[in-house]
């Protein structure tokens, strides 16, 4: 059986969708093309510990995935919950007939529970565009992609969660974001604020100045630290 799942990777500030297919046959075997990263490699161990942990397996047949573009090379942990889902439903373990409408990104624990990823506010907008319904995400990164409106956005806790969604057996809310009230609270209660950054004086007030006069700031540095961020301009 052949089935196609969608996620999506990011490069810089854009994502492009990648599709995800999964051929179910006869035979023995693991086998991932598409030009993947050691991260997505190792996807299977998290993957077959995760679902056996809620109930499902991996298939004893052969298993070929293909990621597409297969010329675009694809990284990170983020397509363990993709591939996840497109080996249940290859498998006939699930039946999901609406998971071509969605968007399903995560990275798997060994419990099923999920992982925070990258990009996710540049992967919702671009599937918007791109039409999709609905965009299945770890709940540590649900309103940072629930800004984009027009699109169901869910926070995902446990692989369970999407299963039950996708059959039927259970229901998910979308996280609705009201960007003016959060922009209005962060106003009044900013999380970060230049007093917690010590020295830089000179800095700071080029940063003044440029939100004065609303000009473009280039950031260059390493994003771990504040000192370091703000180093660079």
């Amino acid at each position: 059986m052949l089935v196609k799942i969608f996620g999506s990777a990011v490069f810089g500030v854009e994502a492009t969708t990648i599709t995800v297919e999964v051929h179910m046959d006869k035979g023995i075997g693991y086998h991932l093309v598409g030009l993947p990263d050691n991260a997505i490699k190792e996807s299977s161990y998290r993957i077959a510990a995760a679902l056996k942990n809620n109930g499902y397996s991996l298939p004893g047949k052969k298993i070929t995935i293909n990621m597409a573009p297969a010329d675009l090379r694809k990284e990170g942990s983020a397509y363990d919950l993709t591939l996840a889902i497109g080996i249940l439903v290859a498998s006939g373990q699930i039946q999901a007939e609406e998971v071509e409408k969605y968007i399903i990104m995560g990275e798997l624990s060994l419990d099923g529970s999920l992982q925070p990823i990258r990009g996710a506010l540049p992967i919702a907008i671009k599937a918007k565009e791109e039409g999709f319904k609905g965009f299945f995400l770890p709940i540590q990164n649900v309103k940072e992609a629930a800004i984009v409106s027009g699109l169901d956005v869910y926070g995902i806790e446990n692989v369970q969660q999407v299963i039950d969604f996708l059959e039927g057996k259970g229901i998910l809310q979308p996280t609705i974001i009201d960007t003016r009230t959060e922009f209005n609270k962060t106003l009044d209660f900013p999380e970060f604020d230049f007093s917690d950054v010590k020295g830089q004086e000179s800095i700071k007030r080029c940063m003044e100045i440029a939100a004065a006069g609303g000009h473009n700031i280039i950031k260059m540095g390493n994003d771990n630290t504040v000192s370091n961020n703000l180093l660079y301009f």
